[in-house]
């Protein structure tokens, strides 16, 4: 009587939603783990994101890492003009 439509390719090859890329210069509070929120501080707030899903890059300047909605850069120490490399 009822007919159950079932979705054809099973939850397979199905296109991935564009996550929301957030780049700041801030501070982490602790280490970053995957699977635990991660907390840093911004223009003197204390931010927390989602749980973290994996560690994308580590640098001294710089840590990378995506969550379930977005991927976050967070740069500790941006000197004005590192960006657009402004030489005097």
């Amino acid at each position: 009587m009822f007919t159950i439509l079932k979705n054809r390719n099973n939850g397979q090859n199905q296109p991935q939603a564009h996550k929301r890329e957030i780049s700041v210069t801030g501070a982490l509070t602790e280490v970053l783990r995957p699977g635990i929120p991660a907390m840093y501080l911004y223009q003197g707030n204390l931010i927390r994101t989602s749980a973290v899903q994996a560690i994308l890059e580590a640098s001294a300047s710089h840590v990378r890492f995506e969550t379930l909605n977005s991927i976050y850069t967070i740069c500790y120490n941006n000197q004005p003009g590192d960006i657009f490399g402004i030489t005097a």
